[in-house]
């Protein structure tokens, strides 16, 4: 019979370099609340880190301390079984890799048993973009309510900024200035700040919104956050990503999440002219190499550039 998860051996035990006195639960609520004060993580990166830690720790049937490298493998394994994709399952890895380095940080255990374990290659396959077209119809598919007009604005907003479902969520009206054409990001993935830019027609769609729609939706509150719901409170991400879906359900037939608008934000610019690297600073990725995968580059394009800039491909042909 298994031993319960939460149950902590006898005080004062230690073996192998382990303490014993402390039950899982103990040891996941240290590590989010250094998460939180150490690492300055957002409450999206701390919800998904204990998420993968109670996963493991319900997973693994004793304590986590007692975990050992076998352990992992299995684990990985088995997530890799039930159908969890590659690249999920490496970032499980790696908030893991966190936990026990905390441990170790803490003396609660020795030996961290993560310690040069393989993470799961998956292919690295192009994010899906939502076309200028497919945009169209789903802005054109929503009426005059107050909730389409709010919709509407979340949409272009989404297409004219590639912000992230989080980072729309927790827009707030302070942080917009539709005179410069600009909206401040705080805390985005990474724990990073930023500028992202919105476009006039971005610009004009929250105008109306904030004229006619958010001061009803308020009604005499003071949520901060740019888009409400019903209840006049902040839309969640989830929220925000059903809202997506929904319409694109009933515009297109198909599903779509806000990670399509925020690539289709990415593939315009490329496809317009810009250079990836600028792409990069707008889309705000650490590394130029993920804006790279990110970033679907069609044959088309490719040839533009290559004719534009290979010396041999602007000699003009011989006349024959």
């Amino acid at each position: 019979m298994s031993r319960s998860t939460d149950t902590p051996r006898a005080p004062g035990i230690r073996q192998n370099g382990c303490d014993y006195t402390t039950s899982n639960s103990d040891l996941i609520a240290r590590f989010l609340v250094d998460l939180r004060a150490e690492h300055g993580a957002s409450e999206h990166t701390v919800n998904n880190y204990e998420h993968d830690v109670r996963d493991l720790s319900s997973w693994l049937e004793k304590p986590l301390l007692e975990a050992t490298r076998i352990n992992l493998q299995k684990y990985i394994s088995d997530s890799l079984a039930r159908g969890i994709g590659a690249r999920s399952v490496a970032r499980r890895l790696s908030c893991l890799r966190h936990f026990f380095r905390f441990l170790i940080d803490e003396e609660q255990i020795e030996n961290d048993p993560t310690r040069n374990l393989p993470a799961p290659k998956g292919w690295k396959t192009v994010p899906k973009a939502l076309s200028l077209a497919d945009l169209e119809s789903m802005v054109s598919s929503l009426g005059s309510s107050w909730i389409d007009i709010r919709d509407k604005a979340i949409l272009l907003t989404f297409f004219a900024s590639g912000l992230r479902e989080s980072e729309l969520a927790t827009l707030k009206v302070q942080d917009l200035d539709l005179d410069a054409g600009a909206a401040k990001v705080w805390d985005g993935k990474g724990g990073k700040d930023g500028i992202v830019p919105l476009s006039p027609r971005a610009i004009a769609a929250i105008r109306e919104y904030f004229a006619n729609v958010r001061p009803k939706l308020a009604n005499g509150g003071s949520e901060p956050y740019v888009f409400l719901g019903r209840r006049g409170r902040g839309l969640t991400r989830q929220q925000i990503y059903y809202r997506v879906r929904d319409i694109a359900k009933a515009a297109l037939g198909k599903r779509i999440s806000p990670h399509f608008l925020r690539h289709g934000f990415a593939t315009a610019l490329m496809e317009g002219g810009a250079d990836i690297r600028d792409v990069q600073v707008l889309i705000r990725h650490s590394s130029v190499d993920t804006t790279a995968i990110y970033v679907h580059i069609d044959l088309k394009f490719l040839r533009r550039i290559y004719y534009a800039s290979h010396p041999r491909a602007r000699i003009p042909q011989a006349a024959s």
